[in-house]
């Protein structure tokens, strides 16, 4: 695909002028939309009567900005080469009105090409308030965005080759600390990177997706999905929910999907809780309806908790509504567990599960004799054994051996392992003698021993339903 040489950005940087800060107040020598006090020419037109209250000058019949008085500076036959482009974001950079800064800046932004953008982002690094490395981010990004849109892989190919250069210096030791420049986010990543593949999907997904595709290491790429998907939501939600479909299966891409459906759901409750409400039932595949369902459930939670579970209730015969039933459950069950469990008997599957685990969590810390007692009276069933799991994870910091044995009454063999290893953790902390005899006479793998013995932080963590993943 062709790129245009220049492209009109101001719906870009319009929200930059308010976003930024102020970070230092404008002197007293200035009025309001004055250029900087160094320039001459500007503060003669100050001076001049026919200059217009909003800090414009009057040619005839045409009004010559401030801005785009400075931009007189710099263009030649139309436009401004790359040494150009750094004087004049040195000469921006001077400047501490921070309106006139930011309309400076627009106007330059409106004049970037493929030319002239890599230079115009290394003058905004170098010359930041307080010296290289300090502030200005959202400049950076604003420009690391339009820079997308104009050229999106030549955008990418530099800050990775600036992020390679910037590495090699800081292991030289003659950089600064890691992360200041492109290339300190996840997989390698930085904010800029994202910026720019958000700018790239919003004129050109297609190619965005295919450089997405092109990333090998998948931490870099689920990341990367998330510019490339605010890229796409700019010209609505179908372009963005077919990109979310077409996202390869891999391990752990449920959650991945869910958070990026998360992001397509936040758009559309922009437009209305109800429209919201509709377009979900018309998301067919699960794994993304899972996600639509758990954000506008979050939605509805925010004013009226039994109006969410009413709405999830409709549900409940679904798989992909358990999230939004654990996210439900988990806010609930901390004020009125008993309550979540009356709830989650109008659910089935996993959705009726997770409530279970989740209430039963929370009973637990609060009451465990009579959360005990409840669970006493329960039947073998999928939520029992979610419930008996949600107890005694919870009440193995207390009392690990007890918490050991509601454990084994657990009827499903893989649910019943993992909480097992999960109380053996608490266990192991407050009585390692009696753990490790427990832990001689099981079956375990050494990735297992290894998760209950490794000192806390450290080793490998699966999910504990009771605390959340890792915890």
């Amino acid at each position: 695909m062709s790129y245009p040489k220049t492209l009109p950005i101001i719906a870009v940087t319009a929200v930059a002028a308010f976003g930024l800060g102020w970070a230092v107040k404008p002197s007293s020598q200035q009025t309001e939309g004055a250029p900087a006090s160094g320039d001459q020419s500007q503060a003669s037109h100050r001076s001049s009567p026919s200059s217009s209250r909003s800090g414009g000058v009057r040619l005839g019949s045409a009004q010559v900005t401030p801005e785009r008085e400075f931009l007189r500076e710099y263009l030649v036959d139309g436009e401004i080469s790359a040494e150009g482009m750094r004087d004049a974001i040195k000469k921006i950079s001077q400047n501490n009105d921070p309106l006139m800064r930011q309309k400076m800046f627009a106007a330059l932004l409106e004049n970037l090409t493929a030319e002239n953008a890599k230079d115009a982002f290394e003058a905004l690094r170098e010359n930041r308030r307080g010296g290289p490395g300090r502030g200005n981010d959202e400049e950076l990004r604003l420009l690391a965005n339009a820079w997308g849109r104009i050229d999106g892989p030549g955008a990418m190919a530099a800050l990775k080759e600036m992020a390679e250069q910037s590495g090699n210096e800081d292991r030289g030791g003659r950089g600064g600390r890691g992360g200041r420049g492109p290339g300190g986010g996840p997989g390698g990543l930085s904010g800029e990177m994202m910026s720019v593949l958000t700018g790239w999907a919003t004129v050109d997904g297609a190619g965005a997706s295919a450089y997405l595709n092109g990333i090998e290491d998948d931490r870099e790429k689920r990341y990367a999905s998330f510019g490339v998907l605010q890229g796409m939501l700019v010209n609505g939600v179908d372009e963005a929910l077919s990109f979310v479909q077409s996202l390869p299966e891999a391990e752990g891409d449920d959650r991945s999907k869910g958070m990026l459906m998360g992001m397509i759901t936040s758009e559309m409750l922009e437009q209305g809780l109800d429209q919201a409400k509709g377009w979900v039932d018309s998301v067919q595949d699960p794994a993304l309806r899972s996600g639509a369902l758990a954000r506008v459930a979050m939605e509805i939670m925010r004013e009226d908790r039994q109006a969410a579970a009413d709405w999830i209730a409709k549900y409940g015969n679904e798989e992909a509504a358990a999230p939004a039933v654990n996210r439900l459950a988990d806010s609930w069950a901390r004020e009125d567990p008993q309550a979540v469990l009356t709830w989650a008997d109008n659910l089935s599957g996993q959705a009726k599960v997770e409530a279970y685990g989740q209430a039963m969590g929370s009973w637990a810390q609060a009451d465990p004799e009579a959360a005990g007692a409840y669970l006493a009276n329960l039947a073998s069933s999928p939520e029992r054994d979610a419930a008996v799991e949600g107890y005694a994870t919870r009440v193995s910091r207390e009392d690990p051996v007890a918490a050991m044995e509601w454990a084994k009454t657990i009827s499903d063999a893989e649910v019943r392992k993992g909480a097992e290893i999960d109380v053996a953790r608490d266990w192991y902390r407050n009585d390692q003698a009696a753990a490790q005899e427990w832990i001689n006479a099981a079956s375990l793998s050494e990735q297992e021993v290894q998760s209950i013995t490794a000192p806390r932080g450290g080793g490998f963590r699966g999910f504990d339903r009771a605390r959340g993943p890792g915890q």
